[in-house]
């Protein structure tokens, strides 16, 4: 498992962007995607040296979307994202440690498809699986 992305929820992307670009020099490597089953808009940021993990910045786009209650509440770091190779075997094992599943497996917009997992975990944060990515040759 590797720390793919830090999330970072936020009420105003453009803002959010302009902000970590002028306190941290990290800069968008995607466009905003809009993803209408998480019900946000999100944008991966990184600094130009390459190497360690991106930036996800997630604007809520209705008040039902997971992320608008987090910010209600003031939280705006969202969730540590890591990198799984089989996204239900590493939900079986989040639930197996006490975990609570929260969401997915679900395709994600920003991701090009790949499944995404949202848990609960006992040290009381929320964390994303991302399935990596398979060749066309290991499907």
């Amino acid at each position: 498992m590797n720390l793919h992305h830090i999330g970072v929820a936020t009420n105003d992307i453009m803002t959010g962007i302009r902000h970590h670009e002028d306190f941290f020099n990290i800069h968008p490597v995607t466009e905003i995607v809009e993803d209408p089953i998480q019900k946000v808009l999100v944008v991966l940021l990184s600094a130009p040296s390459v190497g360690g993990p991106q930036i996800e910045l997630i604007q809520p786009v209705s008040d039902d979307s997971p992320v608008s209650n987090m910010l209600k509440r003031g939280t705006s770091l969202y969730h540590l994202c890591f990198e799984v190779e089989d996204i239900e075997a590493a939900l079986l094992e989040a639930r197996t440690r006490g975990a609570l599943v929260i969401s997915g497996p679900a395709p994600a917009e920003l991701f090009k498809g790949r499944k995404i997992a949202f848990i609960y975990g006992p040290d009381h944060y929320v964390v994303e699986f991302l399935e990596v990515q398979r060749s066309p040759l290991t499907s």
